[in-house]
């Protein structure tokens, strides 16, 4: 790596059950670099979560620390000097590419420890109706819905709180296959980058059609779904 060519690395922000494993894998197979993740088959994610296994066991690790977990999101999660260090030694392990990124939905909940060591780290959202992935954490993991909206909101309040202070590119995951892969070339070309067919190949397989659940949503839900309709491509 010269000194014309820094490297830049990109935070994936987005709940879970919103399309961010699709969107890490799309932009993977563009070409940016997002070295060992998690790639073994789920029943929910057949390619895998695209994940770096050290950034999703460390954030777990410091939402446990600050008193809660990935489904209860603590008030105000405190870095500790270990989850530092992980951090740390990720973002050296990424020096010799010249664009990287890493995607874990805890992220949008702790992107304060990020931000501290890297405030030019580039940012990519992804978001989906409240009601979608509310039936769906409750169908995986048996939460009431009262508690799967809660999540949501705590989830993409935070999404909500980056937006409002940097603007970065951000799409709505729905189930139109041709407006998921317009909004995903659009948002490739914002971060400087080209479709590939390889990429056009993984969203084609990866996205099943869904149908939104006709369950009611709560006013403050819908209020933060709205707004961050408005960032969105």
């Amino acid at each position: 790596m010269n000194s014309h060519s820094p490297s830049h690395g990109i935070a994936l922000l987005g709940m879970h059950r919103s399309g961010t494993s699709t969107l890490a894998g799309t932009l993977r197979a563009c070409g940016i670099s997002f070295g060992e993740v998690l790639d073994q088959k789920l029943p929910r994610n057949e390619k895998g979560l695209n994940e770096p296994a050290s950034i999703l066991y460390m954030h777990e690790d410091l939402l446990v620390k600050s008193g809660g977990a990935w489904h209860n999101p603590p008030t105000d999660p405190e870095w500790e000097p270990l989850h530092k260090a992980v951090r740390n030694l990720f973002i050296e392990s990424r020096q010799s590419e010249r664009v990287w990124a890493f995607k874990d939905p805890r992220t949008v909940l702790v992107m304060d420890g990020w931000l501290e060591v890297l405030p030019d780290l580039g940012r990519a959202g992804i978001f989906r109706h409240p009601a979608e992935v509310a039936s769906s954490i409750n169908d995986r993991n048996q939460f009431d819905l009262e508690n799967c909206f809660h999540i949501w909101s705590v989830y993409n309040r935070a999404l909500l709180k980056l937006l409002r202070n940097n603007p970065f590119p951000i799409v709505e995951f729905v189930s139109d296959a041709d407006e998921m892969l317009s909004s995903f070339e659009r948002l490739i070309i914002q971060l400087n980058h080209e479709m590939s067919d390889e990429a056009r190949g993984f969203f084609d397989r990866e996205l099943k059609h869904f149908e939104r659940p006709e369950i009611p949503v709560p006013k403050d839900a819908l209020r933060i779904y709205f707004e961050l309709q408005e960032y969105a491509n």
